[in-house]
């Protein structure tokens, strides 16, 4: 079964330029607190310039090969009255790459919406 492992997301710059950003990911349309991704108590992740939050979690898909196997990642920042979106991430089946597998390849992935600049590390596994 082909897997995504989400290794950490750093922030390289909030979105408001002063002061740390309330985070959290919005995984295949449904919200996703850190506390459900992690286990935590914590609703958002708390990130300033340079933080880093260790994720690991994994996606599970179908078998590699189905072209229609999606999994979307977006970005959110939380405020008082509406939710600044930084960005949105969709990787497909047809992203891994088996050799890529095999010598365990780290991955990034942008999101710059807003101002910010965050980045998600990632690989794909194929877990039997």
């Amino acid at each position: 079964m082909l897997a995504m492992h989400f290794l950490s997301l750093k922030c390289n710059q909030t979105s408001e330029g002063a002061g740390a950003d309330e985070i959290y990911m919005v995984i295949n349309g449904a919200s996703r607190e850190p506390s459900e991704i992690l286990g935590t108590d914590d609703d958002v992740w708390s990130m300033d310039e340079g933080d880093s939050v260790n994720l690991n979690f994994f996606n599970y898909g179908a078998p590699a090969g189905v072209p229609e196997t999606r999994f979307t990642i977006n970005l959110k920042e939380e405020d008082t009255f509406e939710d600044d979106d930084l960005g949105t991430v969709t990787f497909t089946v047809n992203d891994f790459d088996w050799f890529d597998d095999f010598w365990n390849k780290i991955r990034e992935a942008r999101f710059t919406g807003g101002g910010a600049d965050y980045t998600l590390y990632y690989k794909f596994a194929d877990l039997l």
